[in-house]
């Protein structure tokens, strides 16, 4: 009766979504339980996988945070980025900063709101993904509060695409500098290491966490 009625909901959102001119859109990797959990505070995350279509409104993120390796509670704090694509090295720019929350450990999905507090609100190219930090921010991106990971994750990257289609992937890069609290400021920039960026990534292979971002699309 559970299943019939979350299935009856959900197509009842998809139609309500469609008849006001709105197309679902999504971006990210399954939502499902993975083998490692971050054990570096307050660091950040970044889908490389794929974009969101020009003109998206991100308005939930949803993950999975069922591992208590090493903590059993912790902040997440949904983050746009802009990329640009350079001859080496592609760099991603915190476009948008998102309310942050205080989550605990669970072993079923959970469900934040987008809600972008500074910055960009809606996509204006299909140059744009998501990430998090671990961490409450304010909204100049400094953090007030920060905690271990709190998203489940395998290393390397699943192989197939990503819940955005065919053209996507589940490539993750991790900021995993245990000796710093990066700052997700807007124009704060993280990149590959050698790329003129503020902090570097991990060094492929990439990851792929248990977290998707949805939004909407307003239909031309």
């Amino acid at each position: 009766m559970m299943k019939r009625y979350l299935l009856v909901a959900a197509l009842a959102a998809t139609f309500l979504l469609t008849a006001s001119g709105q197309t679902p859109v999504a971006e990210g990797s399954t939502v499902t339980h993975r083998t490692e959990i971050d054990h570096c505070y307050g660091q950040i995350y970044v889908y490389v996988g794929g974009s969101f279509p020009a003109g998206t409104h991100p308005s939930r993120f949803q993950f999975l945070f069922d591992l208590s390796t090493y903590t059993t509670t912790g902040y997440v704090t949904p983050l746009l980025f802009e990329f640009q694509p350079g001859e080496a090295f592609t760099i991603f720019t915190v476009a948008g900063i998102a309310k942050g929350f205080e989550v605990n450990l669970n072993t079923a999905i959970q469900t934040i709101p987008f809600d972008l507090i500074a910055g960009t609100k809606v996509t204006p190219n299909s140059r744009y993904t998501f990430g998090f930090i671990n961490a409450l921010v304010d909204s100049s991106g400094t953090p007030t509060a920060t905690s271990l990971g709190t998203i489940d994750f395998d290393y390397p990257s699943d192989s197939g695409q990503g819940v955005g289609g065919s053209l996507s992937t589940n490539n993750w890069a991790a900021l995993n500098e245990c000796s710093l609290t990066p700052v997700a400021a807007l124009g704060t920039t993280l990149s590959l290491p050698g790329a003129n960026a503020d902090y570097a990534f991990v060094v492929p292979p990439y990851r792929t966490y248990s977290a998707q971002a949805t939004g909407t699309v307003a239909a031309q």
